[in-house]
């Protein structure tokens, strides 16, 4: 399966937008199912603001995953306007 695939058949499972919860470290969509655990205590236990790393981490991965959910359907938004104009 190729990446484009991929992203789509990631796009149609999930339920936007995702929303990263600090307190259980996890990230969930918008119908509750959840998406993924957020681990790194590993190398990031040892380093200074431990805590608001993996957090900070754990928001970064929601971010990006809504914006690129957002991206995806402004595309598909510009050509369904293109097809419908032409």
């Amino acid at each position: 399966m190729d990446s484009n695939k991929k992203n789509n058949l990631a796009l149609e499972t999930l339920k936007f937008p995702v929303r990263y919860d600090s307190r259980q470290q996890t990230i969930w969509d918008a119908k509750g199912m959840m998406v993924c655990d957020i681990r790194g205590w590993g190398k990031i236990q040892f380093m200074n603001k431990s805590e608001k790393r993996q957090d900070a981490i754990g928001e970064l991965i929601a971010n990006l995953l809504n914006k690129y959910q957002r991206s995806e359907n402004a595309k598909i938004d510009e050509e369904l306007f293109r097809m419908l104009a032409s």
